[in-house]
């Protein structure tokens, strides 16, 4: 036998619970960690969707229907239900949708 003494089964048990508590902990928080690393906004798409929104405003505020060009971003233009309603969609190079805007058409 390796033990020469008894040791109380709560004294396991216990060891048991604490390991299991703390790899949770551990598990909990690499999950957290991941998830933040990979945001699905990240600082570069709000600063770019900034960048859209104030055009916007600009144009809205001067009547005007055209878009400068921002660079590497892709204006595809939708219709929708309404008729005096057309949908902006501004897309990245990797294709994926920054922004949706619904915009008024006269």
């Amino acid at each position: 036998m390796l033990l020469k003494r008894k040791l109380p089964a709560s004294s396991i048990a216990e060891v048991v619970i604490a390991i299991s508590v703390i790899a949770l902990c551990i598990g909990i928080a690499s999950l957290v960690f991941v998830r933040s690393t990979k945001s699905t906004v990240n600082f570069q798409e709000v600063r770019t969707q900034t960048e859209i929104q104030s055009q916007l405003w600009k144009h809205l505020f001067m009547m005007e229907h055209e878009f400068d060009d921002i660079e590497n971003i892709k204006l595809e233009r939708e219709s929708t239900d309404n008729d005096s309603i057309e949908r902006l969609v501004f897309t990245g190079e990797d294709g994926k949708v920054i922004l949706k805007q619904d915009w008024w058409v006269e």
